[in-house]
């Protein structure tokens, strides 16, 4: 924690403080890991505000300094007036209406700063025991996706499939689900964000799975996409061209290189075959104690790649009224490629009869 609060103070260049608001970014520089709280430092001191229900809790989690608040701003701004607090970073991207409007009337004579992006970028740079943890959870919910279709998917509702999928990933260890599984089948599989419906899975159909959980704090995320017998008019040969969109923009991961740069490449690929206009999001995004973090791979990205960032790579194509494939990986960026945290091979389409 000592390590990851001094990289912190780096933002705190004009500024006599910087308040945290979220709980992953609170939880990153304290370990605390409840509810309800807020995080503010200064270059040599760190304090912890919580409630009465916490506080047992935060004082065995952290070894900064927790303070007990029953009227939550009045207390900091009292702090703040007892370490001289003039100017203020705020982590701007959390905060709520009412909490603005209250900061706003009793911090009368501090300067505040918003900041965001900064703090999501210090959390993009993982260190080796997050990796790991992000690794065990990509392990841990492919072993429960092998169960499950293990029981096959025609004649199953894609509810019954998500459900049975996050009970197998919570047996193997996982604390929480990463978000939503998505479970989308037939012409269902079209839409990227296809939560899982009381559809019953026919056979010869395609069918989407999007799947990941947490453990101990850390996320993983991957997608595949498998057919329950014969393959619908067209289906493997756009298959394999998502296959090969995702294995040139991970054959181009470096340090250095603009994650706009690496969407184009999958999507000329795309494009080349006439299926870029099915192909709507971008290409992935960043992932750790939140499933969606900082970088974005996305036309539109102004991120860099760093060594230690972990990224997805998920090219698809969604076909209205047919099909769509999402071909989906989980890799961490090293010092002159990547690696992939996910195990899955997608190169060949499974068959889940």
């Amino acid at each position: 924690m000592e390590r990851r609060l001094s990289r912190a103070r780096s933002f705190l260049k004009g500024l006599d403080a910087v308040c945290l608001l979220s709980r992953p970014s609170i939880t990153y520089l304290s370990g605390y890991t409840g509810s309800d709280a807020v995080y503010l430092y200064t270059e040599d001191k760190a304090f912890l505000f919580v409630d009465s229900r916490n506080t047992l809790q935060a004082r065995t989690e952290t070894s900064d300094e927790v303070r007990e608040f029953r009227k939550k701003w009045e207390e900091i701004h009292g702090l703040l007036v007892e370490e001289d607090i003039r100017t203020l970073g705020i982590e701007s991207n959390i905060l709520d209406v009412d909490s603005f409007l209250r900061m706003k009337d009793l911090f009368r004579g501090i300067e505040m700063t918003p900041l965001g992006g900064q703090l999501r970028h210090l959390r993009s740079i993982k260190d080796p025991s997050e990796v790991a943890r992000m690794r065990e959870a990509a392990l841990i919910s492919e072993q429960a996706l092998e169960t499950v279709l293990g029981h096959g998917l025609p004649g199953r509702k894609e509810s019954d499939v998500s459900f049975d999928l996050e009970w197998e990933m919570r047996t193997r260890g996982a604390s929480a689900v990463s978000f939503e599984l998505l479970v989308a089948s037939a012409q269902r599989s079209a839409m990227p964000h296809g939560a899982a419906s009381e559809r019953v899975i026919g056979p010869n159909e395609a069918v989407i799975i999007d799947f990941g959980c947490v453990y101990r704090g850390y996320c993983s995320d991957q997608t595949v996409t498998v057919l329950t017998g014969r393959a619908p008019d067209g289906f493997s040969e756009t298959y394999r061209r998502v296959h090969e969109a995702q294995a040139r923009a991970m054959k181009a991961i470096v340090p250095g290189v603009n994650a706009s740069d690496m969407d184009r490449l999958a999507r000329d690929h795309l494009a080349h075959s006439g299926l870029s206009s099915f192909f709507g999001h971008g290409l992935g995004h960043g992932v750790g104690m939140e499933v969606h973090e900082s970088p974005t791979v996305s036309p539109l990205s102004e991120d860099v790649l760093e060594e230690g960032m972990v990224i997805t790579i998920e090219p698809g194509v969604y076909m209205p009224g047919r099909y769509g494939i999402r071909l989906e990986d989980m890799v961490v960026v090293t010092d002159n490629s990547c690696m992939r945290l996910t195990n899955i091979d997608k190169e060949n389409i499974r068959i889940v009869s």
